[in-house]
C-alpha cells in the first residue's frame, strides 16, 4: 500500500504536467495566430466590419438600412438579411479598436475550435498527438486565403462555419436541437440554406425542420423589429446582385464569376449559368447522399459547403472556407484511411498510389490558397481576359479546384469502433488457434 501510493501520486503529477504542457502549447499557438491575424488585418483595415458598424449606426439613427453607403468605399453598403443587421447592432456601441479586437479574437477562437474538431479525430485514428497536430494545423489553416481574408475584412464567415459544424457534431450525437446552427447561419447569410436541402435529401426530417424553424424565427424577429426593412430586403434588395460587386472581378470565384471572366463583355449568359448550376446541384447532392449513406457525413457536408461557394452568384475568396475540411479529408486518406467500398475496385486495390495522390492534392491546395495564385492575373472589371490558357486557368484556379473536389473528393470507409476492432482481433486469434 505504502509503495503503491507514491507511485500513483507520481503518475498523477506526470499526467497533470503533460496536460498543462499541452494546454500551454495550444494556448501559445492561439496567441501567436491571433497576433499574426491582427497584423494581417491592417491590409484590409477591417473593411467589412466598418460597413457592419456603419450600417448598424445608420439604422439605429432611423434611416432605411439598405440606403446606407460606406463613405469612401466606392458604393458598398449592407447586403445581408435584416437578421444579420440585428446581430451587428452591438458593434455600433463599440469603438473601432474594440470591435476589431473582439472580432479578431473571436475569429482566432473559431479557427482553433473548428480545426480541432476537424483534425483531432484524424490524429486519434492515426496515433498522432492531437494537440501537436492541431498546433501545427492552426497556423497553416490561418495562412489560407479564405481564413486570413475573413479576419482581415472583419467578416462573419468563420462564425457561420462554426454554426454549421456544431450541427454536424449535434447530428452525430443525435441531439434534438441539431439544425439550429444551420438555420441561424442561413438567416445571417442565405447561402447556408443549401445545407437544409442536404438534410432533406438525406431524410433527416427533424433536423431540416429545426433548421427551417430557426431560420423562420430569426427572420420573423427581424420583421417584428422593423417590418419595412424586411419587406424591402425580401422584395427588392435580395435581387439586386450588382450591389455586392462586379461579377468578373477575380476575387469572385464562383461558377458565374468564371463565366463572366470568359465572356467578352463580362456579362455571362444567365441561362447557361442556370443550366450548369442545376447539373452541378444534382451531382453534388448525389455524391453527398452517397457519402452520408457510407457513414462519411463530413464529406457530405463538405461537398454541400463547396456547392454553396460554386453555385452562389458571388463567392469572394473569403467565402471559400470549405476547402479546409476537404484538405483534412485528403490528409486522412493520405495517412492510410481506406476508400469506401463503393469506390472503383481498381482504386481500392491501390491504396499506396491513392494515398500519395491524396497527399499531393492536399499539399497543392494548401500551397495554392496560401500563395493566393489568382491575384497576379487580376485585371480591371469588364476588360476581356486575353493572357492565354495558362492565365485563364490561374485566374480561375480556386473555382476550378472546387469543381474538381465536387467530383473527386474521396468518400472514406467507416472507421471501425474500438468494440469492432476488439471483435476482429478476437476472431483473428480464434482462427489462428
Amino acid at each position: 500500500m505504502s509503495s503503491t501510493l507514491p507511485g500513483a501520486l507520481g503518475a498523477s503529477r506526470d499526467r497533470v504536467a503533460r496536460t498543462a504542457g499541452r494546454l500551454a502549447a495550444v494556448g501559445a499557438v492561439v496567441a501567436l495566430v491571433a497576433y499574426g491575424l491582427l497584423n494581417h488585418a491592417q491590409r484590409h483595415g477591417f473593411f467589412d466590419l466598418e460597413i457592419y458598424r456603419g450600417a448598424a449606426r445608420w439604422w439605429l439613427d432611423g434611416h432605411a438600412l439598405y440606403t446606407f453607403v460606406q463613405p469612401h468605399s466606392g458604393g458598398y453598403g449592407f447586403t445581408y438579411p435584416p437578421f444579420a443587421a440585428l446581430c451587428m447592432v452591438p458593434t455600433a456601441f463599440l469603438g473601432f479598436d474594440a470591435a476589431a479586437a473582439i472580432t479578431s479574437l473571436a475569429s482566432a477562437a473559431a479557427i482553433t475550435l473548428t480545426t480541432w474538431w476537424l483534425l483531432a479525430p484524424v490524429a486519434r485514428r492515426h496515433g498522432w498527438p492531437r494537440w501537436f497536430a492541431v498546433a501545427l494545423a492552426v497556423p497553416v489553416v490561418s495562412a489560407l486565403e479564405p481564413v486570413r481574408e475573413t479576419v482581415g475584412f472583419g467578416q462573419v464567415n468563420l462564425f457561420l462555419v462554426a454554426l454549421v459544424l456544431a450541427d454536424v457534431a449535434a447530428l452525430r450525437r443525435g441531439r434534438p436541437w441539431a439544425g439550429i446552427g444551420i438555420g441561424l447561419a442561413t438567416a445571417v447569410k442565405l447561402t447556408p440554406g443549401l445545407f437544409v436541402l442536404y438534410l432533406l435529401v438525406t431524410r433527416r426530417w427533424r433536423a431540416a425542420g429545426v433548421a427551417a424553424g430557426a431560420f423562420g424565427a430569426a427572420t420573423l424577429l427581424a420583421a417584428m423589429v422593423d417590418g419595412g426593412t424586411s419587406w424591402q430586403f425580401w422584395t427588392q434588395t435580395l435581387w439586386h446582385t450588382d450591389r455586392v460587386g462586379k461579377l468578373d472581378y477575380v476575387s469572385n470565384q464562383s461558377l458565374l464569376g468564371l463565366l463572366a471572366r470568359l465572356a467578352d463583355s463580362g456579362a455571362p449568359d444567365r441561362l447557361v449559368w442556370l443550366t450548369l448550376c442545376l447539373g452541378l446541384l444534382a451531382l453534388l447532392l448525389s455524391r453527398a447522399v452517397r457519402a452520408f449513406r457510407a457513414g462519411d457525413d463530413l464529406v457530405g457536408f463538405t461537398l454541400t459547403g463547396l456547392g454553396t461557394c460554386v453555385l452562389s452568384p458571388i463567392s469572394w475568396t473569403h467565402h471559400l472556407y470549405w476547402v479546409v475540411p476537404a484538405v483534412v479529408v485528403l490528409v486522412d486518406v493520405a495517412a492510410g484511411r481506406r476508400l469506401h467500398r463503393d469506390a472503383p475496385p481498381w482504386l481500392r486495390a491501390r491504396p499506396a498510389p491513392v494515398a500519395w495522390f491524396a497527399g499531393g492534392t492536399a499539399a497543392a491546395i494548401v500551397a495554392m490558397f496560401a500563395l493566393s495564385v489568382i491575384w497576379p492575373f487580376n485585371r480591371p472589371a469588364g476588360e476581356h481576359y486575353s493572357a492565354g490558357p495558362i492565365g485563364v486557368l490561374a485566374a480561375n484556379a480556386y473555382v476550378l479546384t472546387m469543381l474538381a473536389l465536387l467530383v473527386l473528393l474521396p468518400i472514406r470507409a467507416p472507421h471501425p469502433t474500438p468494440a469492432a476492432r476488439r471483435s476482429s482481433a478476437l476472431a483473428g486469434a480464434g482462427a489462428a488457434h
